[in-house]
C-alpha cells in the first residue's frame, strides 16, 4: 500500500476519520521513510463553519510539523453536488504529483458505497466499491475498520476531531442511507450488515481482478482499433459467454468514451448487444458518451457525435504521377502512365488494402476529379448491361455504413469512370499496355 520513499498525501477534512488517518500514518512514517504532506479542500459550503475546519487542519498540520496544502474550491451547483465536490477534491490531490494519497474511506463508507450502489442498479463492477489502492495512487488505510471502531481510538488517545453538520442533512442520498436505511435494516434483519456489505465488495473486488486481466488479454484478439473507434465481428462477439461479452462491450466503451464511466449503467450495456443480436441490417443505439452502430456483420462503437465531426463533402482535381490524400481517413489515390519506371505507384501492389486497375487514356479528355460519393451516382461496370446506382452495390457488397460516408469516386468531366471496390465503367476500362492509365487506391485504415 505505501511503497518505502513515497511522497505521500494525506486528505485531511478535520473529521474523526481523516484526524486518525493522520495520526496514524505520522506515527508511522518513519518506518517507510514517507514525506508526509496535509492536503485540505475547503468548498465553503457551510460559511464560517468551513473556513473554522481548515484553520482545524491548519493547526494539527502545524502541531505536527508538516506541510499543508489547502485550496478553497466552490462547486458551480450546476450538477450534482456531491459528484462535483469530489471531483473538485480529486482533481486537486492529483495535481501535486504525489506517490500515494491517503483517503480516511472506512468500512463503514464501504457498506454505504454497496448499498447505494446496489440501489442504483450497479453491477459486479459498481458492487466491488471502495478499492484499497488504486492506479491512480489513492489508498485507503481504514478501509478495514467501522466508523466507530475509529472514533473509539480517537478517544482514547485523546485525539480532537469537528463534526461536519452536513453529515446529517437528508437531503444528500448517502446521508439518508447512512442515518436511516442502514440502521432500519441492521436493526430488522442482520445487525451484521455492515460486514457483509463490506464483504460483498471485497469479493466482489478479487473476481473483478480476475476478470479485468481475462478482458486485456481478450480485448485485442476480439477488438480492431479503427479511426473512428472500437470495431467488432458481430459473429465472434456472439461466439462468446454472454458474461465476457458484456465485460468487452464496457471495456469498448470505457475506452470511446471521453468521460468516465459514470452514467453508464447495465442497461446501456445490455442495449448495445441487444445491436448483435438485431435482425435488422442496419441498427443504432445512443448510450451516455458513446454511440453504437450496427451494419450487416460489424459493430462500432464511437465517440458520441464523431461521424457528424468530418464534413461530409470533398473534392479534388487529380494530377498524373502524384498521391492525393482524401480527407477523414477515405484513402490515398494516384493515377499515372503505366509505362514501366515509374514505382510511384508500383510500389504498392503487394500491399493490402491496395487495388490497381487499367483506364483508357481517353480518361484524360475531360478534368480527372476525385469526390466522395452521393446519393443517385450511378456506375454501369464492364459486362453489365445498364448502370447501376452506388447505393445498391453498397448493399449488395454489405459496405457498412460508417465506410460509405467518404466513398471514393473518380470522375472525367461528370461521368464516374471509377469508384473503390466496385472498378471501372465500362466505357473507361483498359487491358494495359502503353497508352493506359493506371490507378491505384490504398485505404486509409
Amino acid at each position: 500500500m505505501l511503497p518505502a520513499g513515497a511522497r505521500l498525501g494525506v486528505a485531511v477534512s478535520g473529521g474523526a476519520d481523516s484526524v486518525v488517518l493522520l495520526e496514524l500514518l505520522r506515527q508511522c512514517a518513519s518506518r517507510f521513510a514517507a514525506k508526509l504532506t496535509v492536503l485540505h479542500v475547503n468548498h465553503g459550503l457551510r460559511g464560517a463553519e468551513s473556513d473554522a475546519d481548515q484553520e482545524f487542519v491548519a493547526e494539527l498540520a502545524r502541531a505536527a510539523g508538516l506541510p499543508l496544502l489547502a485550496a478553497r474550491l466552490e462547486p458551480s451547483g450546476e450538477d450534482n453536488l456531491e459528484q462535483e465536490t469530489r471531483q473538485l477534491r480529486r482533481r486537486f490531490f492529483l495535481s501535486h504529483g504525489f506517490d500515494r494519497i491517503a483517503l480516511g474511506h472506512t468500512r463503514s463508507d464501504q457498506a454505504e458505497t454497496v448499498l447505494h450502489r446496489f440501489l442504483r442498479g450497479a453491477g459486479p463492477a459498481g458492487l466491488a466499491a471502495i478499492r484499497p489502492v488504486t492506479p491512480e495512487g489513492f489508498m485507503r488505510p481504514l478501509l478495514s475498520f467501522s466508523r466507530n471502531e475509529v472514533r473509539e481510538w480517537a478517544r482514547a488517545h485523546g485525539l480532537r476531531w469537528r463534526e461536519d453538520s452536513s453529515n446529517a442533512d437528508p437531503r444528500f442520498t448517502r446521508n439518508r442511507i447512512r442515518n436511516v436505511v442502514l440502521p432500519t435494516l441492521a436493526s430488522e434483519f442482520n445487525p451484521n450488515l455492515e460486514a457483509v456489505l463490506a464483504g460483498t465488495a471485497e469479493l466482489l473486488q478479487g473476481e473483478e481482478e480476475y476478470w479485468n486481466e481475462e478482458v486485456e488479454r481478450i480485448y485485442p484478439i476480439f477488438t480492431k482499433r479503427t479511426r473512428l473507434g472500437s470495431f467488432f465481428q458481430v459473429d465472434h462477439l456472439n461466439s462468446l459467454h454472454l458474461a465476457l461479452r458484456r465485460r468487452l462491450i464496457r471495456r469498448a466503451l470505457a475506452e470511446v468514451r471521453s468521460a468516465k464511466m459514470r452514467g453508464l449503467d447495465f442497461e446501456h450495456v445490455e442495449a448495445v448487444l441487444a445491436l448483435c443480436g438485431s435482425e435488422e441490417g442496419h441498427d443504432r443505439v445512443i448510450v451516455p458518451g458513446a454511440d453504437a452502430l450496427r451494419s450487416y456483420d460489424g459493430l462500432l462503437l464511437m465517440p458520441a457525435g464523431r461521424l457528424g465531426e468530418e464534413p461530409r463533402g470533398y473534392q479534388f482535381q487529380l494530377k498524373l504521377q502524384e498521391w492525393q490524400r482524401l480527407p477523414a481517413g477515405a484513402g490515398e489515390i494516384c493515377v499515372a502512365r503505366s509505362a514501366p519506371g515509374l514505382p510511384v505507384c508500383d510500389t504498392f501492389k503487394k500491399e493490402s488494402g491496395v487495388e490497381q486497375v487499367f483506364l483508357a487514356e481517353q480518361a484524360l479528355g475531360q478534368l480527372l476529379r476525385v469526390r466522395n460519393w452521393e446519393p443517385g451516382d450511378e456506375l454501369q461496370r464492364s459486362g453489365h448491361r445498364s448502370a447501376e446506382k452506388i447505393k445498391n452495390l453498397f448493399q449488395e457488397h454489405h459496405i457498412k455504413l460508417w465506410e460509405r460516408r467518404h466513398w471514393p469516386v473518380v470522375v472525367s468531366g461528370d461521368r464516374i469512370i471509377w469508384t473503390r471496390t466496385f472498378g471501372v465503367a465500362r466505357d473507361f476500362a483498359s487491358a494495359g499496355g502503353p497508352d493506359a492509365l493506371l490507378l491505384t487506391y490504398r485505404t486509409g485504415e
